[in-house]
């Protein structure tokens, strides 16, 4: 025993420490590696090398309280989909939607906010059909980025690395548009 407690002292208890809470951390996992002979009826931010199923990151501008809010409420009015999780902490969504042809897909949200305010996502083919969505996934995102009013844009506005001459929408961004951009060609002016 120490002297204190024998001399019927009490000793304060050390406070701990002042720490800062954390949010608790939430990803969107990238869409799987092709198989040889199946459709990837996959779409998302993650996959930064599998160019086939990369999407870029939306970004807004308005607070993150708001892009969350306004993704939240385009989802739960849309009666083709069917929100399954919302997590109000973490700005997290999942929701599935029927395809036809009894697939069945599931879309993932999460709204960044801080220093990047950007949105990340996939949609995803939950079931194995193996019948090719033929875009479907892609088109479903695009059309929910642009029914929130412009309140969402795409990271970089739709450029690529390989873009020249602002990409002029894509439309001149094939092999022989860059084989021009790299040789100057475009300008006449050479490099």
């Amino acid at each position: 025993e120490n002297e204190e407690s024998t001399l019927g002292i009490e000793s304060e208890p050390t406070p701990a420490p002042a720490t800062t809470p954390t949010l608790p951390s939430r990803t969107i996992q990238g869409c799987p590696k092709p198989i040889a002979g199946k459709p990837n009826n996959c779409i998302g931010t993650s996959n930064i090398k599998q160019l086939d199923t990369y999407s870029p990151p939306w970004t807004y501008d308005v607070s993150t309280e708001e892009a969350f809010a306004r993704l939240k409420g385009i989802v739960k009015s849309d009666p083709a989909f069917n929100v399954v999780e919302i997590d109000d902490e973490v700005r997290y969504i999942r929701l599935n939607v029927s395809r036809g042809f009894n697939a069945q897909d599931t879309m993932e949200f999460i709204v960044r906010g801080g220093d990047d305010r950007v949105v990340v996502f996939k949609s995803y083919e939950n079931s194995d059909s193996g019948i090719s969505d033929l875009g479907a996934n892609r088109k479903r995102i695009e059309e929910l980025r642009k029914r929130a009013g412009g309140v969402f844009s795409v990271m970089g506005n739709g450029l690529t690395a390989d873009s020249y001459d602002g990409g002029a929408a894509g439309k001149r961004n094939g092999a022989f548009g860059q084989l021009k951009a790299f040789y100057g060609l475009n300008s006449g002016e050479g490099y």
